[in-house]
């Protein structure tokens, strides 16, 4: 999912959403197979999925927080290619 994203192959907003789903239905699963990736992910992806803010007004309104879809793809792709490394 995260390599669609950044292929520019999922669209930014329902990437926001569904990934966070999809780590929760995976979690069991990838916690027994490499719980290090699991934990990664957890502890990074969260966060900049619920930053994401597709309306300009609104992350004017609080730019310390929101990211818009260029900086969220960033950050994926940061923790992408770490997360890469734990595979």
């Amino acid at each position: 999912m995260m390599k669609l994203f950044l292929d520019g192959n999922y669209p930014a907003e329902a990437f926001s959403f569904d990934f966070e789903d999809r780590l929760f239905e995976l979690s069991d699963q990838l916690k027994n197979e490499n719980f290090e990736l699991y934990d990664f992910l957890n502890d990074m992806m969260p966060e900049i999925c619920a930053n994401f803010e597709p309306y300009e007004a609104e992350r004017r309104s609080r730019p310390d927080i929101y990211l818009s879809e260029e900086q969220m793809r960033k950050k994926v792709a940061e923790v992408y290619e770490k997360a890469l490394k734990l595979v």
